[in-house]
């Protein structure tokens, strides 16, 4: 199929001065950004990103998710800064999945200390069979 472009469909499109007239007299979107104030006040009260992104989706219907979140509350910091909110956030999360694990009984006394691996298991374990073909090849 073919689409003949020819001089006539030039002539169709809009004059650029009244395009350029409409998008100044558009009002400038929000950006996440302008919420960044609420946004401080929440890191303050403990909330994670995650968290914020849901309170601003469900209160005020605000489409955002907890990197969208991250990226606006930490443009204007440093890499320094911005990864300790990452972290700080991590850490946040996973206290509150532990706290909530706890409060459903799911969660058992587990040890963090590495488990020791036990000498002669080692070195009575049978070959893999990736180790037995490099084996028969040499």
């Amino acid at each position: 199929m073919f689409i003949n472009m020819s001089g006539d469909y030039q002539n169709n499109l809009p004059d650029p001065e009244v395009v350029a007239r409409a998008a100044a007299e558009a009002p400038a979107p929000r950006v996440l950004e302008d919420y960044n104030q609420a946004i401080e006040i929440l890191r303050d009260k403990k909330f994670t990103f995650r968290e914020i992104a849901e309170w601003l989706n469900k209160k005020f219907n605000i489409q955002a998710d907890h990197n969208s979140v991250w990226r606006a509350y930490t443009k204007h910091m440093d890499d320094y800064g911005a990864h300790l909110e990452a972290r700080a956030d991590e850490e946040l999360e996973r206290d509150e999945a532990i706290e909530t694990a706890q409060c459903n009984g799911a969660s058992e006394a587990v040890s963090h200390t590495p488990v020791q691996v036990i000498e002669s298991a080692v070195k009575t374990a049978p070959p893999s069979k990736v180790k037995r073909k490099r084996q028969r090849r040499q």
